[in-house]
């Protein structure tokens, strides 16, 4: 007899994916992030991230509805299998979504000894960023809600940061100390126009990605249905709540340029502010937003590269789940992918390349919304969440205007690697199906030689 096959474990509850939302999101972006959007608006860093806000929210709307209806641990290639039915395309957009992942774990595992430990102490970047992505792997591995709870405790951590930074601003602000003129100063260029604004924005937008990896988790999700809509809006309003305080906090206790220019821009707001703060304390809490990063791109990295192979566009081998009910076979391959990147330094260009190519995920994502509703096997359920008939085409139009602004800042170079990043994953793609045909016809050899 057979014996059963194995599935994620489901033992994600509202709460649990709500502060998983919050702790994804949040990461280590808005840490060091104020500066560059300084340097684009001035003071009018906040309009940045509001306008950043409301994109990621009518994308985040189309991902409820599509999540709600179409629960899948490959999520948005998923959505786009169903919706067009072209394997390339799919196993593109996921190829995509896991390059993202891996490429932020990498990035955020280097920034653990090169940025942030080095305030205690000063230890090799790459030794200590190939151990963060194995302890972080075994976290991984041993299961989803353990990698929760510990999500939950760094997320509470994080979220302290933040929210000293806003007790400064208030605080400054209730004393008189602080200067709200500053909320619409101009940045070092002198002006802040439209393009600025986006230019800002897009920036910004970088921040607010996270809110997609949430969609992978969806087969170890209690009742996703039900508790997706609640727990990812949920998520990102309280993030864009806080990230709306930090940056007119810190725009009113700094001055735009000298903001625009720092290295630790937080840092000099809350020195800049009434609330004494120790600077090793907070490096602490900064140290906690990264690792707490390259955990949920482990996570996200192994869902997803789970999903393809479940769905036959990887070898199924990485399908495999092992006997505690998380993907093993797709963490490991994770954790290497990962490794590879942060021992060679090389990250920052791929890290800006899937930014970009994720926005184009998200117009993608946000076109699937009425293409399935249209869809006679894969309308929505009658009883599940809908978003406004609008949001989707603005979703899509808004994603389309960022990634326009991100690759007419990144120029030749990003599309350059866009290029052979799509080239390197058709590779892949051709080379698993020729793998999957070849078994199947050794299977079908077989059964006609008995």
């Amino acid at each position: 007899m057979a014996a059963p096959e194995r599935r994620l474990k489901r033992a994600l509850g509202p709460a649990l994916l709500a502060v998983l939302v919050v702790g994804d999101v949040l990461g280590a972006g808005i840490y060091i992030l104020i500066g560059e959007v300084a340097r684009e608006v001035g003071g009018l860093v906040w309009l940045a991230f509001a306008v950043a806000f409301v994109v990621a929210l009518l994308t985040v709307l189309s991902y409820v509805e599509l999540v709600a209806a179409h629960p899948h641990a490959s999520g948005s290639a998923h959505y786009a299998r169903l919706a067009f039915g072209r394997p390339l395309l799919t196993f593109v957009v996921g190829f995509v979504v896991t390059a993202s992942a891996v490429s932020t774990g990498a990035a955020v595992s280097r920034a653990v000894g090169g940025q942030y430990l080095t305030a205690f102490v000063d230890l090799p970047t790459t030794p200590v960023a190939l151990g963060t992505v194995v302890l972080l792997g075994l976290v991984t591995w041993v299961g989803i809600s353990e990698s929760a709870r510990v999500n939950a405790v760094m997320t509470v951590v994080e979220v302290s940061g933040l929210v000293l930074v806003i007790g400064a601003g208030v605080a400054a602000l209730l004393g008189g100390d602080a200067q709200p003129a500053r909320l619409v100063e101009p940045g070092p260029s002198g002006s802040v126009g439209l393009a600025g604004v986006l230019g800002g924005a897009a920036l910004a937008f970088f921040a607010f990605l996270g809110f997609e990896d949430a969609v992978h988790l969806s087969d170890e999700v209690v009742e996703p249905r039900r508790t997706f809509p609640r727990a990812l809006l949920a998520g990102v309003t309280v993030v864009a709540l806080l990230y709306l305080g930090v940056a007119a906090s810190a725009a009113m206790l700094v001055a735009p340029d000298v903001l625009a220019t720092s290295q630790a821009p937080l840092l000099d707001a809350l020195a800049a502010g009434p609330i004494p703060v120790s600077p090793r304390l907070f490096a602490v809490i900064a140290l906690v937003a990264v690792t707490n990063t390259a955990l949920l791109a482990l996570v996200t990295a192994s869902r997803q590269i789970y999903g393809l192979a479940a769905d036959g566009d990887l070898p199924r081998v990485l399908a495999g789940v092992g006997r505690r009910r998380t993907p093993t076979p797709a963490i490991v391959a994770a954790m290497v992918l990962a490794g590879a990147l942060a021992a060679t330094g090389e990250v920052r260009d791929l890290a800006e390349t899937t930014v970009a190519l994720l926005l184009a995920v998200f117009v993608l994502v946000n076109v699937c919304v009425p293409v399935l509703r249209r869809s006679a096997d894969h309308a929505p359920p009658p009883d599940s969440f809908r978003a406004p008939s609008w949001t989707p085409p603005l979703g899509a139009v808004t994603a389309t205007v960022l990634l326009a602004v991100a690759v007419v800042a990144g120029g030749v170079g990003l599309l350059v690697r866009i290029a052979a990043l799509l080239g390197v994953g058709g590779l892949a793609f051709v080379v698993a199906r020729r793998l999957e045909r070849r078994e199947g016809d050794d299977g079908l050899s077989r059964r006609g030689g008995r």
